[in-house]
């Protein structure tokens, strides 16, 4: 199997992985019972253990895209560092939501006499959380930019997708920068979505060119 075929597989793969995590992310609100605690916990972590595998994914196929994009001007480079940055923050955050916002609410669960200091300390770890997912959905969608312009200037990527990347991903950045757009499940799910669309098309573009290849490499 070609290089191409293995990255665009990761690329997919990781995307897929991300759609699903948000499709069966657990959502609380009110006061819960232990047992409820622990099974949201559970979810909690099956969730956002599957995420960090999707973007470990996504950045093995990351860096299939840019060798097959790569160019002198260093853009499809930059765009990998930036995506590196992007993936170290989404594990940061998906390791708070997950495991330690989960085993705290474990804990406050048992302590209901100091349940509003544990709802602070809650609130600002979750607050931390969020900081992360921001880094994360502003770097990714610069390293998309920065990839749709290497693909539109040196070629290696459709016109269409490359189109869609630096259309996609800067209106993501408004929403941000503009307090429009939470990261919420809800909102999460939808910067999720759109920047797995850019990633899902790319890959299965990369898995026909390396089949091309590999098919023309028999003959």
């Amino acid at each position: 199997m070609t290089d191409d075929r293995k990255s665009g597989l990761a690329l997919i793969a990781g995307s897929l992985g991300g759609i699903l995590t948000m499709a069966i992310h657990p959502t609380a609100g009110g006061p819960l019972t232990p047992d409820q605690v622990e099974k949201l916990a559970t979810m909690s972590a099956a969730a956002h253990s599957l995420a960090m595998v999707s973007f470990v994914l996504v950045f093995l196929g990351a860096c299939g895209l840019v060798q097959r994009i790569a160019s002198g001007d260093r853009l499809a480079f930059s765009g990998l560092v930036v995506y590196a940055v992007a993936c170290i923050a989404v594990l940061i955050a998906t390791a708070v939501s997950g495991f330690i916002v989960p085993g705290m609410m474990r804990l406050m669960a048992h302590d209901i006499p100091s349940a509003p200091t544990w709802k602070i300390l809650i609130t600002g770890i979750f607050q931390i959380n969020q900081a992360f997912a921001r880094i994360y959905t502003v770097a990714a969608s610069v390293a998309i930019i920065l990839w749709s312009v290497s693909a539109l200037r040196h070629g290696g990527l459709s016109r269409k997708v490359a189109i869609y990347g630096c259309v996609i991903a800067p209106i993501i950045i408004l929403g941000i920068a503009g307090g429009h757009l939470r990261l919420d499940v809800h909102g999460m799910g939808a910067v999720v979505l759109g920047q797995a669309i850019w990633f899902i098309v790319v890959g299965g573009e990369m898995y026909s060119a390396g089949a091309e290849k590999q098919l023309a490499a028999a003959i």
